[in-house]
């Protein structure tokens, strides 16, 4: 038999594999708590005053390891898997490279010259690969990162301009950008007022909660599903812009 007789066509749907991020307090953890199913890996108390399932904190990389590949092989009830934060984990992933070059700062490993923070870049793709890969198959993921804002280098630009993006060190940050589906970022609804005859604008909004799910000067973000540029932040409006992207084109 051919080879080509192995070819598929059409979308495969999987699992969502989503990073949200955004300010404090905006509900990011919410978001997650309302996803199906959902059981939390946490390093925070943002879930406290949430009613839903959680692991004992994991005090090391090789403890998140085995969480996730309890859900990955094991039978459950289980849907989505949070893990609320990244920008909590990359601590654990920085002090496995310190135990590893026997270091006290990731500075240090190697002898500096930032080996510290490429080998936490193998770090983040092993951990990945290993043990958020095989989860996809069966399980939402959806990691949750707070927000920071840096000046980022547009190389289309004459000057570097201020924007939200992951509050992950930058060569960690790429990593896990690359892997997911969706970047999605989540802010409250503002708009910039400039009355006639006045020098300095106002912000004004009414605390409304929105995600934004492609790329602008202000903020980073990406998707893979067709989403609409802004939509309400809760997870039904979410998994709804999924379902319109896999739904089956109906003939004229």
């Amino acid at each position: 038999m051919s080879i080509l007789s192995s070819i598929t066509t059409g979308k495969r749907r999987n699992p969502a594999l989503a990073i949200i991020y955004g300010v404090d307090g905006v509900g990011k953890s919410t978001f997650g708590a309302n996803a199906p199913k959902p059981i939390f890996i946490s390093g925070e108390k943002g879930t406290d005053h949430l009613d839903v399932a959680r692991f004992p904190q994991p005090a090391n990389i090789g403890e998140l390891g085995k969480q996730l590949t309890a859900l990955a092989e094991e039978q459950h009830g289980y849907e989505t898997v949070v893990l609320d934060s990244l920008d909590w984990i990359e601590p654990l992933v920085w002090q496995q490279v310190c135990k590893e070059g026997k270091v006290e700062s990731i500075e240090d490993y190697g002898g500096g010259y930032g080996k510290g923070y490429v080998r936490a870049v193998e770090l983040w793709r092993r951990l990945l690969e290993v043990y958020v890969k095989p989860l996809t198959d069966k399980m939402n993921v959806v990691l949750i990162a707070h927000a920071q804002i840096k000046a980022f280098s547009d190389p289309t630009q004459p000057a570097p301009y201020d924007r939200y993006q992951l509050k992950l060190h930058e060569k960690s940050a790429a990593v896990l950008r690359e892997a997911v589906d969706c970047v999605l970022f989540a802010a409250f609804d503002t708009t910039v007022v400039l009355k006639q005859g006045e020098k300095k604008a106002k912000a004004v909004g009414d605390g409304e909660r929105v995600l934004y799910t492609e790329r602008r000067p202000g903020h980073d973000a990406k998707n893979r599903f067709n989403l609409p540029y802004e939509m309400p932040l809760e997870w039904a409006a979410f998994q709804k812009g999924v379902d319109t992207y896999y739904a089956p084109v109906k003939a004229d």
